[in-house]
């Protein structure tokens, strides 16, 4: 079904794979497509908790495909990269997703490849991974919400020194600047991802989505409002219970 991606699932754990390691999983508004229709399909999966996302071969994701960022190539809905429902509003409901959200990032990240996982809820990589923002040297702006993403997981003034200087940093320099909550080596990556959602399993759906609820309400409110979204959200979950 899938040409740029594969889609299995595992128990409670749902895994997109990006899949054209020839080109290093480089991003095509087809790939954009096909993650969003899986994303979804496991989205509406009761059985589901985790959707994960990683990458096939040597790297996560090499940026945007050329033949789409230079050649002005269509997708197969007829539309340019940048015109894309995955570029235009899709981090938008990856933000507001009940599921729990992690990225493993298993080598080379580049622009895209970087803006993508930023609103994913937990982020882990390789100690091989790198991670690279070229954005303004290529003449375009970072997207994806990364202007809300980026600066609220580094800071204002980290975020704007990463993309204004076009930074190449390596999987450590992430970790160090909260970009990634794990490093995990190169062959325990998909291992240290299932323990992860095996963890997550441990908890029920609803406790897990009203969790998260909480979390990103308190995380842009004051402590007052914060707590009174608490008070509310805990009587939802007694009543779903």
């Amino acid at each position: 079904m899938y040409k740029e991606i594969t889609h299995n699932s595992q128990n409670s754990l749902a895994i997109i794979t990006l899949n054209k390691p020839k080109k290093l999983n480089a991003y095509s508004p087809d790939m954009g497509d096909e993650i969003i229709d899986a994303y979804r399909k496991s989205a509406l999966d009761p059985d589901i908790k985790t959707i994960a996302i990683t990458g096939n071969g040597r790297g996560f994701c090499a940026g945007a495909d050329r033949d789409y960022l230079v050649n002005g190539k269509i997708s197969k809905k007829g539309v340019k990269l940048g015109e894309d429902e995955f570029i235009v509003s899709f981090a938008k409901e990856l933000s507001e997703s009940p599921k729990v959200l992690v990225a493993a990032i298993n080598g080379l990240a580049v622009g895209i490849g970087v803006t993508m996982i930023l609103p994913f809820d937990i982020r882990i990589a390789s100690t091989k991974a790198n991670f690279s923002f070229p954005f303004t040297q290529l003449g375009i702006l970072p997207g994806l919400g990364s202007s809300h993403f980026l600066t609220n997981l580094v800071g204002l003034a980290k975020a704007k020194e990463l993309i204004l200087t076009g930074a190449n940093i390596d999987a450590k320099e992430a970790y160090s600047l909260g970009l990634i909550n794990k490093l995990s080596s190169e062959d325990h990556l998909l291992d240290d991802l299932t323990e992860i959602a095996n963890n997550i399993d441990k908890s029920r759906l609803s406790s897990l989505s009203l969790a998260k609820e909480a979390l990103n309400f308190g995380h842009k409110s004051t402590i007052y409002n914060a707590m009174s979204k608490e008070r509310e959200l805990t009587n939802k979950l007694t009543i779903i219970s």
